[in-house]
């Protein structure tokens, strides 16, 4: 079983139309809270001017020699995202572009074919009176809408529930997660449900450094049972930003590589 924060197909099947149809749920699951910068949202310490990120997936005990991806993010001093570049091991790349309101809220996120104006996606976001965001809307190159999901909180502004409906029967749930957080707002489980919003599918339980980075991810079955588990070792800058992940499966055998370079303001 996958797991939940890497959800991918092996290297040799990654098209750049399954990143763009990943990047629909990294948006998608992206801060809720419309008050809190991008920094904060990546967990990076200091300035950061932006940072380019390698993946490799380990074959054999060996890295890969021809990376699957390579993001590069960039951002203002204010640690609001300028934009995002995504490749995939084809070097094929698409366009990020975030769109702000006064209140610094993010309204929007458009995805263009590298070096064009070829519009592929566009996410709408909305937030209620405190600010949280509270709705996504997901338009095609036609511009129609195709994806709504919906987004719950509880007390301190925790999302506490999503959920998703096509826009052709918006009476229909089509998927749904709960959250639960521990008392340092870290999201330690995420349930998944079945199509309907109603039977548990699986559960995801995070566990993390005192630095906020993941260090062990543990899938379960509805039973309790863990099916799956992995293991997240790291390498600090003097920033205290990681710059190597090492990702092992089932807590044994290391899998994939990702390697950061950033870049800072001061």
């Amino acid at each position: 079983m996958y797991k939940f924060s890497n959800l991918k197909p092996t290297i040799h099947s990654l098209k750049i139309s399954v990143i763009i149809f990943s990047m629909i749920f990294i948006f998608s699951g992206c801060s809720n809270d419309a008050t809190k910068n991008d920094w904060k949202d990546e967990n990076l310490k200091g300035q950061v001017k932006s940072f380019t990120e390698l993946s490799y997936e380990i074959i054999e005990e060996k890295k890969q020699e021809n990376h699957y991806k390579k993001e590069v993010k960039n951002f203002d001093q204010d640690g609001k995202t300028i934009d995002e570049l995504l490749y995939n091991f084809e070097g094929a790349g698409n366009h990020f572009i975030p769109k702000y309101n006064e209140k610094n809220e993010k309204t929007a996120m458009y995805c263009y074919v590298e070096n064009s104006d070829k519009l592929i996606y566009r996410w709408v976001y909305s937030y209620n009176e405190k600010g949280l965001k509270t709705k996504d809307e997901i338009y095609d190159s036609s511009n129609k809408l195709t994806l709504e999901r919906f987004f719950k909180y509880d007390e301190k502004g925790n999302k506490i529930e999503r959920t998703q409906k096509y826009a052709y029967n918006p009476d229909t749930t089509i998927s749904k997660r709960t959250f639960e957080y521990n008392d340092s707002g870290q999201n330690t489980r995420i349930t998944t449900y079945d199509p309907f919003g109603k039977t548990v599918k699986s559960h995801y339980d995070f566990a993390y450094d005192k630095k906020g980075n993941k260090i062990e991810e543990n899938i379960l079955n509805p039973d309790g049972k863990i099916t799956s588990k992995w293991i997240y070792k790291y390498e600090f800058d003097k920033q205290g930003n990681w710059i190597k992940k090492t990702e092992f499966a089932e807590g044994l055998y290391p899998k994939t590589i990702i390697q950061r370079k950033y870049e800072y303001y001061n």
